[in-house]
């Protein structure tokens, strides 16, 4: 990707954050991105088409994480809680840009509920088959008790983003961080041995 296409791609994040999707215009976005409108239109053919992009990069950033974590040479018990705490991380790091989750979330559930599919559903299904394949390996090393994988798989998924939820609403690092790690050690003590 060039400069201006990821120039573009940040100024969307930010305007569509703060104004939602329906309410946010080509115009705003090139305006933040210190661009003409014909520059957007070089790289994404239209809003929809920019959206889309920004939800193909946060899926691939998350997968990266994830990626990275589950082929490091470390334990099952540590590769879970690596992966909370990176995932997390990125939330606080984002800064205000973090409320584009709820644009991705509500048009991934649209997609989903009414036929379209979503990139979102996908991402969901990865990686809670990621998490699973985590679990197991720590209930064969002994690190993790025997479990139905399924349902913690999906609460581990919806502990991450009821915390973002919490973050989205509560935006103070101080006490975010002090609700993550006894977020995260409350968990893991309910799976460990």
């Amino acid at each position: 990707m060039t400069d201006k296409h990821e120039q573009i791609l940040a100024a969307a994040v930010k305007v569509i954050a703060r104004d939602g999707l329906e309410r946010a215009r080509i115009d705003d976005i090139a305006k933040e991105a210190g661009v003409g409108k014909g520059t957007v239109y070089e790289y994404f053919r239209s809003k929809e088409d920019l959206f889309n992009a920004i939800v193909e990069q946060t899926i691939q950033e998350t997968m990266q994480i994830f990626a990275r974590i589950a082929v490091a040479d470390i334990s099952p018990r540590e590769k879970l809680r690596r992966f909370m705490h990176e995932a997390l991380d990125m939330a606080q790091q984002m800064g205000d840009s973090i409320i584009i989750t709820t644009e991705i979330w509500a048009q991934g559930a649209r997609g989903h509920w009414h036929g379209g599919g979503s990139a979102l559903v996908d991402l969901y299904h990865q990686l809670h088959e990621r998490v699973k394949n985590i679990l197991q390996e720590g209930i064969r090393a002994g690190e993790f008790r025997k479990m139905n994988l399924d349902g913690v798989a999906s609460l581990l998924l919806a502990f991450g983003d009821g915390l973002m939820w919490q973050y989205i609403l509560f935006p103070e690092d101080a006490h975010f961080e002090n609700v993550k790690n006894e977020a995260i050690n409350s968990f893991m003590r309910g799976i460990e041995l």
